[in-house]
C-alpha cells in the first residue's frame, strides 16, 4: 500500500496506538498533541507502545497546535481527543482545513460526536470510527496497550463518502488494527456506549474499579439496572442487540479485572469528563422517546456535581 499523509489529533491511548501502527506501515503521520512533556519525549525518544504488542514509532511531523495543521494537506484527519474537548478542537480545526478536502474522522467515545463534526464540515467530509482497543499512558512518550477486541468500525454519514470510508478502513486494517467499514455506524456507537456507561457511571461516583464493582453484589446489581435501562433506550431508537446482549455484557464486566474507567481517572485528575456524550446522553435519548431513564439522569447529575467540585467551578 502506498504511503498516505494522515493527521492524528491527540496522542493518548487511542491516537498514540493508531499513530504507531500507521508509522510502522510506512505512512506519513502528523501527530498533534498539546501536552508538551509527552510531545517532547516522543520527539526525543519516539512513541513507545508496550503491552499487547511492542512498537517504537517516530511520526514524521510532531506539532503542538491544531492551527499548524494548516501547513499540511492530510488525506484523513483522525480526532482522538476526549469528546468533551470537541468544540475546542473544531474551533481550531475548521480554520486549518477550510481550504482542503481532508476527510475528518471522529474516533471518540459517546453518541453523536460525528454529528457535531458534520455541523462544521458537512456530512460528505465526515466519518465516524468506533475503537475496539485501549490502554493507558505509563509515562510521557509511552503507552501500554491493554486490549484489542477486533474489529474496529468506521462508517459514513453520507453515501458520497462511502468510498473514502472503505479506503480508510483498508489503510487501518493493513496497519494491523483491523477495521470494518459499515453503513450502520450508529448501531456500533450505541453498542459501545451501552458497554461503557453501565460501569463508567458507577466508577465515577464511587471510585471503584470494575473488578470491585462486580465483586460486591449491591454494585453489581446496580450495573445490571443501568444496563437494562440503557438497552431499553437503545431499543426505542431502533438499536436491538438481541436477547443475549445483557448476559454477554455482564460476563464481559466480570472478566474486566481491576480496570479503572476513564471517567473515574478524569475526575481524579480534575479534568472534564465525557458525561455529556455518555451517561447524560442516554438519559436525554430516553426522555425523547418517553422511556424512563431515571438512573442515568441521577448518575449524570452526580457526575456533573463531582466534576464541578473537583474543578472548583459552579457551572459546567
Amino acid at each position: 500500500m502506498k504511503s498516505r499523509t494522515i493527521a492524528v489529533i491527540g496522542a493518548g491511548p487511542v491516537g498514540g496506538i493508531l499513530s504507531a501502527h500507521l508509522c510502522a506501515a510506512g505512512h506519513s503521520v502528523i501527530l498533534i498533541e498539546a501536552w508538551k512533556e509527552h510531545l517532547d519525549c516522543i520527539r526525543t525518544n519516539g512513541l513507545r507502545i508496550t503491552g499487547n504488542e511492542e512498537l517504537l514509532a517516530h511520526p514524521e511531523h510532531l506539532i503542538a497546535s491544531i492551527a499548524a495543521l494548516g501547513d499540511f494537506v492530510p488525506e484523513f484527519v483522525f480526532i482522538c481527543t476526549k469528546a468533551c474537548d470537541l468544540d475546542k478542537v473544531l474551533g481550531e480545526l475548521r480554520e486549518s482545513l477550510k481550504r482542503s478536502e481532508s476527510i475528518v474522522i471522529s474516533a471518540q467515545n459517546g453518541i453523536d460526536t460525528e454529528q457535531i463534526v458534520a455541523e462544521r464540515f458537512g456530512k460528505s467530509r465526515v466519518l465516524r470510527a468506533v475503537i475496539s482497543y485501549g490502554g493507558f499512558l505509563t509515562k510521557p512518550g509511552e503507552i501500554r496497550e491493554t486490549f484489542f477486541n477486533p474489529p474496529n468500525y468506521i462508517g459514513w454519514l453520507d453515501e458520497g463518502s462511502a468510498a473514502a470510508c472503505k479506503d480508510a478502513a483498508e489503510i487501518i486494517t493493513a496497519a494491523g488494527l483491523t477495521m470494518e467499514a459499515t453503513a450502520e455506524i450508529r448501531k456500533y456507537t450505541w453498542r459501545k456506549t451501552l458497554l461503557n456507561t453501565c460501569t463508567m457511571a458507577i466508577a465515577a461516583v464511587t471510585g471503584m474499579n470494575m473488578q470491585e464493582m462486580m465483586n460486591y453484589p449491591p454494585s453489581a446489581q446496580l450495573v445490571g439496572f443501568l444496563l437494562r435501562e440503557a438497552i431499553a433506550v437503545a431499543a426505542a431508537h431502533g438499536f436491538d442487540y438481541g436477547p443475549d446482549f445483557f448476559d454477554v455484557v455482564m460476563k464481559f464486566n466480570e472478566r474486566a479485572g481491576p480496570h479503572r474507567p476513564s471517567m473515574l481517572v478524569d475526575l481524579e485528575n480534575g479534568r472534564r469528563t465525557e458525561n455529556a456524550f455518555l451517561i447524560r446522553r442516554i438519559a436525554e435519548y430516553g426522555e425523547q422517546k418517553g422511556v424512563p431513564a431515571p438512573m442515568h439522569r441521577t448518575m449524570a447529575c452526580l457526575i456533573d456535581a463531582l466534576e464541578l467540585r473537583n474543578r472548583g467551578l459552579r457551572d459546567i
